[in-house]
């Protein structure tokens, strides 16, 4: 968004120079004198070339040409126009403008470039104004030159102080401005997929093509809890919220450590997927993931639960824990996206999705069910029971497997 800015900026500095050289063209047609007319004309629509080019240049997001052409062309404007007009016009006093001017042109991590920058149009706004100072004999050696020379140099300091106060302010606003952006980001990140962050952050609307993906090939994994209705009624209901949270929090470790995604949570039903950003990885690849994952979830359940982790002695008090978990896998094609402008929220869709929630819907305490695609992929390095007919409500017979362990 802060080049688009920068880009509207160079492009609007562009175009107020041609517009004041066009009005300059008028001035030197109008007025019946002038010395070196020709010079001043070839000057003129030279440099109108050269921010023109500049204008162009900018709209083609090419910040860098942009600036250095816009930065040597209105240098060596002011510079030969001084020069050709040999009178004091106070034409230099452009230089002190294009220093507050360029600030806006330059990153946070382009100091150096400023800085450099502001130097010479300090030096040639003190050499110009001391070059006419010089020259006028009535006012050599007097003190009224003095006088002159001294505003001139008190001038130039303060505007380049100023410069450096403005940069200094710009630089914290941008720093607060990058904090705030990175914690937006971190957070939207926590909640959404990368590729939706970046079309969040901007703030476009919420186009189908932007917030929509097909994936050719997923594993969608669901989770539940078996003998959770007996066990949600021994505890009170915020007792069983936090026992959620925990259960729940164990698992986005294995999630971030795996760099799987969290779908969403709905209720004690916990959803994940693989394959949704790894674009470059094959079935193989992405089946076998999945296999892992789910191994990691039931093996971390299990730990946590002989060792009483997941149930707090001071907020549950002493109570019979047999929960246990459950998880259904599915492979195949998904689409994942986010639907909605009022609180929306990241979700998957498609037949692999209902058949995920089929399998771990009908599987049994402690049983990781998959489905046979699934199974053909990731055969070689896990082990299977052999596959079975499962009638599934909406999907009719359907082959399933369950998984063993690693080979």
């Amino acid at each position: 968004m802060r080049s688009h800015k920068r880009t509207g900026i160079l492009a609007g500095v562009c175009l107020c120079l041609c517009a004041i050289l066009l009005i300059q063209s008028l001035k030197l047609l109008l007025l019946p004198i002038i010395p070196n007319l020709h010079f001043h004309l070839l000057n003129l629509f030279f440099h109108l070339a050269c921010f023109s080019s500049s204008f162009f240049l900018s709209k083609l997001h090419y910040l860098a040409a942009a600036r250095l052409l816009l930065t040597i062309g209105f240098t060596s404007y002011l510079c030969i126009a001084i020069l050709l007009w040999g009178v004091n016009l106070n034409i230099q006093y452009y230089f002190l403008l294009g220093m507050f001017t360029c600030l806006y042109f330059f990153k946070q991590h382009e100091s150096t470039q400023l800085w450099i920058t502001l130097c010479f149009f300090c030096g040639f706004f003190i050499y110009f104004q001391n070059f006419y100072t010089f020259n006028l004999i009535d006012l050599d050696n007097h003190w009224q030159s003095k006088l002159l020379n001294i505003n001139a140099l008190t001038l130039s300091v303060s505007c380049f102080a100023c410069s450096f106060w403005i940069r200094k302010q710009m630089n914290k606003s941008w720093f607060i401005i990058q904090q705030k952006e990175r914690k937006t980001s971190n957070v939207l990140q926590k909640i959404f997929p990368n590729k939706f962050v970046k079309h969040l952050l901007l703030g476009e609307d919420a186009k189908l093509k932007h917030f929509v993906v097909e994936h050719s090939y997923a594993s969608i994994i669901f989770i539940d809890f078996t003998q959770f209705t007996p066990f949600s009624r021994k505890i009170s209901d915020t007792q069983l919220v936090y026992f959620l949270h925990h259960v729940y929090s164990s698992f986005d470790v294995i999630v971030e450590g795996q760099k799987a995604i969290k779908i969403k949570t709905n209720g004690d039903q916990y959803i994940a997927a693989i394959g949704l950003e790894d674009t470059n990885k094959g079935a193989y690849d992405i089946s076998q993931r999945a296999c892992k994952f789910a191994m990691s979830i039931a093996d971390e359940f299990a730990k946590q639960s002989e060792n009483g982790s997941y149930i707090d002695s001071h907020i549950t008090g002493h109570i019979e824990n047999d929960i246990g978990i459950k998880i259904g896998i599915a492979s195949g094609n998904a689409i994942s996206g986010i639907i909605g402008q009022l609180r929306p929220a990241f979700d998957l869709w498609g037949n692999t999705m209902n058949l995920a929630s089929r399998l771990e819907s009908t599987a049994k305490n402690q049983e990781i069910q998959v489905c046979q695609q699934t199974m053909l992929y990731s055969m070689h390095h896990y082990k299977f029971c052999p596959g079975f007919q499962l009638p599934l409500k909406g999907l009719g017979l359907v082959t399933a497997h369950k998984l063993l362990g690693l080979k």
